[in-house]
Formats: structure tokens, sequence, C-alpha cells
């Protein structure tokens, strides 16, 4: 059942055995009771004409509002609605809210509650309406979505992993605590000589500061240290003169960082603090 369209009984919810009722949405009641609608489509009681009165009334039977016929007009197809209602001077408020005939006429349709032939009834109210609405039925609320639990946040990889014997394996995350003493794992210096390789290779460094390089560079890979201050005096004093070159060039291109290799430079490989007399490491 729709505001607009209506279903007729003639006998249950009447005040007497003659009087027909009109069934209403509680929207269109309302209007009828206004005067904002004054007029309906039926195809259920064939011989109301114009001087009958009715009782227009909820489906539950409260409250209830008396009508009299003022005009009737015959509508065999339902098409033909707005070319009716247009000669016999009404507007397509006077049946419905709708905003298009369309509209109205798809409503009347789907509800199934008119079929040809009809009529159209043009009503006035003879009286109050009687009787009160009852309370509008309210939707069940729908229940909010809860949002998904947020994954509990994985703990953060240690910067180190132990390996064992004392050294450990650069994980790429968080600070790493060296010094220039520092050892690199034997079996892991021909890879750090290939990542440095690559870093000279894009870099190109000039002549003079490739003769500085290679023999600063390859006394570190040899001993396993991890910055020229980590190296014997005798290798110190052997360097001293490609030292100063050598570590600026090291220095300026982030391969060292605060004298030692750049921890970025070592991940994934093996290290290990030195230790003093005491077996503590020394950082």
């Amino acid at each position: 059942m729709t505001t607009d369209t209506t279903a007729v009984g003639t006998a249950d919810g009447t005040t007497d055995d003659s009087q027909p009722v009109l069934i209403f949405g509680r929207g269109a009641l309302t209007r009828l009771a206004d005067g904002r609608k004054t007029a309906t489509i039926s195809s259920e009681i064939p011989d109301a004409a114009p001087g009958d009165t009715v009782t227009a009334t909820l489906p539950a039977g409260t409250p209830r509002l008396p009508l009299q016929i003022t005009h009737r007009y015959p509508v065999d197809e339902l098409a033909a609605l707005p070319q009716l209602a247009t000669q016999a001077g009404l507007e397509l408020s006077a049946f419905t809210k709708c905003r298009s005939w369309s509209a109205y006429l798809d409503n009347v349709t789907t509800t199934g509650t008119v079929t040809t032939p009809a009529h159209v009834l043009v009503l006035t109210t003879t009286g109050e309406l009687e009787g009160e609405f009852p309370p509008k039925k309210r939707p069940t609320p729908k229940r909010k979505r809860q949002p998904p639990t947020p994954p509990k946040p994985k703990p953060a990889p240690e910067p180190l992993k132990p390996v064992k014997n004392g050294w450990m394996q650069i994980q790429g995350t968080g600070p790493v605590k060296m010094t220039p003493l520092t050892m690199v794992h034997p079996q892991d210096t021909p890879e750090l000589q290939q990542r440095i390789a690559a870093v000279l290779a894009r870099r190109t460094p000039t002549l003079q500061e490739r003769r500085a390089l290679a023999p600063v560079i390859g006394a570190l890979l040899e001993k396993g240290k991890a910055g020229p201050a980590g190296l014997g005096k005798d290798d110190r004093e052997r360097l001293r003169k490609q030292l100063h070159t050598a570590i600026a060039w090291l220095t300026q291109h982030q391969l060292l960082t605060h004298g030692h290799w750049n921890p970025k430079l070592l991940v994934g490989l093996r290290i290990k603090h030195a230790t003093t007399r005491g077996g503590a490491p020394k950082q």
C-alpha cells in the first residue's frame, strides 16, 4: 500500500452496510484531511456517484475521515489518466506527491490496487478527522559495521642478528654500533670488495684518487678492519701518503661514516666487535 493509491472495501470498517470505505496510506489520508489531496483513482466501487458519501481510513481502520464524492470520471486505460485529469481541471498534485504522471502511474501499477475499467473520484471533506494516527513503525536501526581489528604491528627486527662465535649479521634496520676496529668476516670480504668496486665504477674517481684508494681499500679488506684507524701502526705508516686522499674520497661518497664502513654497505654481511683485555666490546 502506498500513500497515494487506494484499496476500497464496502463492509469491513464501515459505519453501515451502504457506506463504502476507501483505504489510504498515512500520508494520503493526512493530505485529504488538510485539503491538499482532492482526487483518487478507484476500481472497486463502480456504482459510486456524485453526492455519495464514503469514509477514508487507514488499513488498521483508524482514524476516519468523512468524504463526499463531487465528481466521477470513467477511466478505461490507466495511460489515459493524465489527459482525463487535464480535461477535468485536475492537476497531478490533487492525486499524489509524485513529481510526474509516469511516476504516479508506475506506483499504481506496481501496487496493483487499481485495475481497469476504473474511475476518478473527486472528493471533499464533510467533517473532521476522527481518531488518532497509530505511532509510526520505526525501522530497525542497521547495526553499524565494526571496522576490522587492525593487525598487531610486527616487532622491528634487530639491526644485528647473532650468528655464532661472536659474529653478528647486519639486518639493515636500526643503528649499528661500529668502530674502525670492528672486524668484517673473512668469507664476506669478496662480497664487500664487489660492492666497493660497483661504487667506484659509478663515481669514477680521478687517476690520483684511484692510486690512493687502491692500497688503502686493499689493506682494509686484507686485514678485515672496518676503518683506516683500525689498521696496525706499520700499515698506517706504509700508507701515510695515500690515507688522507683515500679517506676524504670514501667519506665524501659515504662509503665511510664516522671513520668506519657505512653499515648500509655491509647489510647481510657479518661483523665482530673488537674486544679489550677484559673481554668487553670496544666501541
